[in-house]
């Protein structure tokens, strides 16, 4: 891959930020004019993130640049959040009500089914424009977001036109629904950072943080986006994040009257689907990627988060949870939303029917491509997995 290859998070011509905590900081501020970043916590982690990136990441030119651009983007919005809490306490107020939020072992459907229930237009939606800027742009009119979209359409384009295998596998489009995930980043202590590029040391300094933190900034973020669109109107949010799965527990300390749907697909088929999806995502920063190492790290992580939401499944709301399987999933979405809105108290009326039944038949299977992979690629056996989900597919098989 050309090294030269334009950042994915920026438009054009950014130069390289040192992976240092205090010149990413310098930069946010001298981008925004703001200083202010709230509870300085953060810092801890982002401290261990430029380390992986520095040490270990093994980043091309275009790598080092693009991620730079990330953790960038991800302070400016920090900074820009903590301003517009202090000009407008309400946004604290914002209450969120009874959202419904797709979970699962990741490439079970999740995708499709938040995509397809987003259709509905009596819902609130994370759509790409709205994660990767949370907050507004400077000058932006209240209700005019064009800045932010045309921004997450850069994003896409480039995803479209320079890594179409990544597209193929988790399309990214501008105004259509994604996962709260780019939103949980901001806490510099979320696993997902590790996805977009070699990190093992950051890795596991993740998975040993307190979630808290990440869900309290995940929930502020919604409140501060909620608060943007003129308040609930009592459309409730659609999420989704295959991450929940290994705490649900704090998923619902945060979100307490939310209806969740865990879908189920053997994890013969999501391990190494997961891990072709991270190859071709670090394909984005780097030229030097060990698909044995890839496979066996994300079937690790995934078997984790599996162990941790076993450990407290016992605790949760199960009157609250929808279980739901990938081939119903990808066979018959509406029927599987029927069974969500009728748990989570909802009608479903033809508007919303109409709505998702659009969405499903403009962007059908492959749409944006085929891709194939195998366990052995990824140096997987499907033994070694059979043992290590033996009791989630008791419940589950």
């Amino acid at each position: 891959m050309n090294s030269q290859v334009e950042s994915i998070a920026t438009p054009a011509g950014p130069q390289a930020i040192p992976f240092y905590v205090e010149d990413l900081m310098t930069a946010a501020r001298a981008e925004t004019g703001l200083s202010d970043f709230g509870d300085l916590g953060f810092t801890t982690g982002l401290d261990v993130l430029c380390k992986s990136l520095r040490t270990e990441a093994n980043l091309h030119e275009g790598g080092v640049i693009g991620q730079g651009q990330e953790l960038l983007r991800l302070l400016i919005n920090r900074l820009r959040y903590i301003n517009d809490v202090k000009k407008h306490p309400e946004i604290l107020q914002e209450k969120i009500i009874a959202p419904i939020v797709v979970v699962g072992l990741p490439r079970t459907g999740t995708s499709k089914l938040q995509r397809v229930m987003s259709g509905d237009p009596g819902v609130q939606r994370l759509d790409v424009w709205r994660l990767l800027n949370p907050a507004p742009f400077p000058d932006e009119e209240a209700g005019k977001p064009e800045g932010r979209i045309a921004f997450a359409k850069v994003v896409e384009d480039t995803f479209r036109t320079q890594f179409p295998g990544w597209m193929a596998r988790h399309p990214m489009e501008a105004e259509e629904p994604d996962e709260e995930l780019f939103i949980m980043e901001m806490s510099f202590e979320s696993t997902v950072s590790a996805m977009l590029a070699r990190a093992p040391t950051f890795f596991e300094y993740s998975m040993n943080c307190d979630p808290r933190p990440t869900y309290k900034i995940l929930f502020e973020m919604m409140q501060y986006l909620q608060w943007q669109d003129g308040g609930s109107k009592g459309r409730p949010w659609i999420m989704k994040s295959p991450v929940h799965i290994g705490y649900m527990d704090i998923l619902f300390e945060f979100f307490p009257d939310a209806t969740v749907v865990h879908c189920h697909r053997d994890p013969l088929k999501t391990v190494p689907s997961f891990a072709t999806t991270i190859q071709e995502l670090r394909k984005t920063s780097t030229d030097q990627i060990d698909p044995v190492e890839v496979g066996h790290e994300w079937f690790d992580y995934w078997a984790r988060l599996t162990d941790r939401y076993l450990a407290v499944r016992d605790k949760l709301p199960l009157d609250q949870i929808v279980d739901a399987k990938f081939e119903e999933i990808c066979d018959d979405p509406l029927a599987v939303i029927k069974r969500i809105y009728q748990k989570a108290g909802r009608e479903l009326t033809p508007e919303a029917i109409a709505g998702c039944t659009e969405y499903d038949s403009r962007r059908p299977a492959n749409h944006w491509g085929e891709y194939s992979y195998t366990l052995e690629e990824y140096g997987l056996d499907a033994k070694e997995i059979r043992t290590r989900f033996a009791e989630y597919l008791k419940l589950f098989p």
